[in-house]
């Protein structure tokens, strides 16, 4: 089931947004206020630090990436992701 935008800030979820760019998977973190995010995590508009645990998918290709990579991987193990309606 896809997720919005709104949908995301309605559960106060921090979440990195993944997208493929020049065939590279990318992940752009956002806090639950809807901010970007630093590399450290911190959000700059609401002052927490953000634990972004959760994956919006731009598209079906990226979320079978990021699937793959959630299952595979011991570091991303307990990551959510779904597919981003816009």
């Amino acid at each position: 089931m896809p997720i919005t935008l709104d949908g995301l800030k309605l559960r106060a979820v921090d979440y990195l947004l993944a997208s493929m760019e020049d065939g590279q998977l990318v992940f752009e973190p956002f806090c639950s206020c809807g901010s970007t995010l630093d590399q450290d995590y911190h959000c700059a508009q609401c002052g927490k630090v953000c634990d972004c645990k959760f994956v919006a998918c731009s598209g079906a290709q990226t979320l079978g990436i990021v699937e793959k990579l959630i299952s595979g991987n011991p570091g991303f193990r307990g990551f959510e992701a779904l597919l981003l309606e816009k």
